[in-house]
C-alpha cells in the first residue's frame, strides 16, 4: 500500500518537476523589462521596454509573441516573431523565447487547449474541487452528501467543496428578525442615556453660577471619544482630535482672555496608545561601494530567509508583472529564480531601489519576523548598520 502511494505522488509530481527543470534560455543580451511610465510623453503611450546595456528603449511585442531582433532606433518596433506549439505569453513582453504550455494532470480535465496568447486552461474532474486561495498540488474530493439535519446550499463545484447549513425556514427567518430588532432596541437606549447623563452634567454645572462650559463640552467629547467607533481612526484620527482641542482651546483663550483649564480627568488619562508604535530603523550602507552591486549582494540572504510558497505573493507586492514573475520562476535553480525575480525589480526601480523598500514590503505581507532576521543578518555581516536616530 504504501509502495502504491509512494508511486502515485511521483506521478503527480513528475509535471511540477518537468516545469521547473525546463531550459529557458533568457541570454546575456536579453532586454531588461523597463515599462516606463504611461504619462511620459516619450513614450507615446506605449509600453517600452529597454535594451539592456543600452538607453534605448524599444516597443514591447504583442501577446501570443516574442522578441527576435531589437529595434534600431530609439522607441522604434522590434522584430515580433510568434510562439511554436505547445508555448504561449499571455502579455506584452520583451522576452527572447515563449513559456511552456502547461499540461492538465491526471485528476484534472482540460477546458480549452493552450494557444499562443493563453496558457491551458485546466479544472478539477466532476465530483472534486481546488480552492483557488490555495496551491493546488491535487483535487480534494467533495462531500458526498451533507450531514443529517443540514441542506445543501451550494453543489459542488471545480472551485469549492459542497456547502451545507442548517434548514432555512421561516421560523429562522423570524429569529434572525427578532434578533436585529432586539439590537437595535438596545442600541437606542445606550445613546439614550448617555445623552441623558451628558444633559444632567450641563444643567449641574450652569446650576452652580459659574462658567464651565469649556469643561463640559471637554467631558462630552471625551464620553463620545470612549465610544468603539471613535477608536477606529487609529492614531492619525488621535492626533486630529488632540489638535482640534488645542486649537479650540487656544481659541477660547483668546476670546475670553485667558486659556480655560481643561477637565482635570482628562488631563490625567495617559496617552499610552503614541508609545505602543515603534517606529522601524532604517539600514544604510556601511562601506563606501557601489549601492547597485551592494543591494545585489544581499539577494541570495533574501532568497534564503523568504519561503518558498510567500516568492510570488513577495514578487507582486514588489509590483512585478506576472509575466515577469514566471519569466523568473523558470529558472532551473530555485535561489537563483528568486534572485532574477529581485534583479527584474531592481532594473525597473532604478536609482529608487534600496534594501529598507524589500524590507518594508516583507512587513506589509506580514513577514516581519523574517524582515527582522534579514536585517540583522546584514548589520552581522558588515554590509549594512542601522541608521542612526
Amino acid at each position: 500500500m504504501r509502495r502504491a502511494l509512494r508511486g502515485s505522488s511521483r506521478r503527480r509530481c513528475l509535471p511540477l518537476l518537468l516545469l521547473l527543470t525546463q531550459e529557458f534560455a533568457l541570454g546575456t543580451g536579453a532586454a531588461s523589462v523597463n515599462r516606463r511610465d504611461l504619462s511620459d510623453p516619450s513614450t507615446g503611450g506605449k509600453d517600452l521596454y529597454q535594451v539592456q546595456d543600452s538607453d534605448r528603449y524599444c516597443k514591447m511585442c504583442p501577446a501570443g509573441t516574442y522578441v527576435a531582433e531589437h529595434c534600431e532606433v530609439p522607441n522604434g518596433t522590434s522584430k515580433c516573431l510568434p510562439c511554436n506549439k505547445s508555448e504561449y505569453i499571455e502579455y506584452p513582453n520583451a522576452f527572447h523565447r515563449c513559456l511552456g504550455c502547461q499540461t492538465c494532470r491526471e485528476d484534472q480535465v482540460e477546458l480549452s487547449p493552450c494557444r499562443a496568447d493563453r496558457n491551458t486552461q485546466c479544472a478539477c474532474k466532476p465530483g472534486s474541487f481546488c480552492s483557488p486561495d490555495h496551491s493546488c498540488e491535487m483535487c480534494q474530493k467533495c462531500r458526498p452528501r451533507c450531514p443529517q439535519g443540514e441542506v445543501e446550499l451550494a453543489s459542488c463545484t471545480p472551485h469549492s467543496d459542497r456547502q451545507c447549513g442548517p434548514p432555512t425556514g421561516t421560523s429562522s427567518g423570524l429569529s434572525i428578525a427578532w434578533i436585529v430588532i432586539i439590537s437595535l432596541v438596545v442600541v437606542g437606549v445606550v445613546i439614550l442615556f448617555v445623552v441623558f447623563l451628558c444633559t444632567c452634567h450641563c444643567r449641574r454645572s450652569s446650576g452652580d453660577g459659574r462658567d464651565l462650559s469649556g469643561k463640559s463640552c471637554s467631558v462630552v467629547d471625551y464620553l463620545v471619544r470612549q465610544l468603539p467607533c471613535s477608536q477606529r481612526g487609529g492614531l492619525g484620527t488621535q492626533d486630529n482630535i488632540h489638535n482640534e482641542e488645542v486649537s479650540r482651546d487656544q481659541l477660547l483663550g483668546l476670546n475670553s482672555g485667558s486659556v480655560t483649564p481643561r477637565a482635570p480627568e482628562l488631563e490625567a488619562t495617559p496617552r499610552t496608545s503614541y508609545t505602543d508604535v515603534k517606529p522601524r530603523r532604517k539600514l544604510v550602507p556601511v562601506q563606501e561601494e557601489d549601492p547597485v552591486k551592494l543591494l545585489r549582494r544581499c539577494f541570495y540572504i533574501f532568497a534564503e530567509k523568504v519561503p518558498l510558497n510567500d516568492w510570488k505573493r513577495y514578487g507582486r507586492a514588489l509590483d512585478l508583472l506576472e509575466n515577469e514573475i514566471a519569466f523568473a520562476m523558470n529558472e532551473p535553480s530555485t535561489q537563483e529564480s528568486f534572485y532574477q525575480m529581485l534583479n527584474t525589480w531592481q532594473n525597473k526601480q532604478g536609482m529608487n531601489a534600496s534594501v529598507n523598500t524589500l524590507l518594508e514590503t516583507l512587513h506589509e505581507i506580514n513577514l516581519s519576523g523574517i524582515a527582522e532576521d534579514i536585517a540583522s543578518k546584514l548589520v552581522q555581516r558588515g554590509l549594512f548598520q542601522y541608521e542612526a536616530s
